[in-house]
């Protein structure tokens, strides 16, 4: 069976919060702060299943949802911004962030007339290393000046479709 890119509303509600909740488990601080944007973005994803199905997908191994990544496609064409991308800690290190990434900007680059493909990430995260991978470019870095557990610098990267 191996991986597969199944749509959301083929998994029951809960789930993208689920992998949210597992992907940045490794700091307890990640669930107090990012609970309610979690929960909100898992609801907004059920309640509206043609958009989620439309703007993300679930990565599966053998049927089993190891991660999903989503996109918002509102400033289409000038740009498709990248949402939520996570995986199970169970599962990163072994190369599943990137060919869920892929895949997802092989979706993207669908879009008519499109001109770049955007995500911002922090310094602090393994992420930078796997957006590189799949072609990203740094085009901006912010210094983070608040009080939150995230310390490092906001890194803003593009695809030039």
């Amino acid at each position: 069976m191996g991986i597969e890119f199944k749509k959301f509303s083929e998994f029951p509600r809960g789930t993208m919060y689920d992998i949210l909740k597992d992907a940045y488990s490794y700091d307890p601080r990640n669930k107090k702060i990012w609970n309610d944007n979690w929960s909100e973005s898992d609801s907004f994803f059920y309640d509206n299943p043609e958009v989620a199905d439309k703007c993300g997908f679930v990565t599966c191994l053998n049927g089993y949802p190891i991660g999903f990544i989503t996109w918002d496609p509102r400033n289409t064409p000038e740009y498709v911004e990248i949402g939520h991308n996570g995986i199970r800690s169970a599962y990163k290190g072994k190369g599943y962030g990137r060919l869920q990434l892929q895949e997802a900007v092989n979706r993207i680059r669908s879009y008519v007339g499109l001109k770049r493909v955007i995500v911002c990430t922090n310094s602090n995260f393994i992420a930078p290393k796997n957006y590189e991978s799949v072609g990203f470019q740094l085009y901006d870095r912010k210094v983070n000046n608040s009080e939150s557990a995230f310390t490092g610098d906001y890194l803003y990267y593009e695809i030039r479709i």
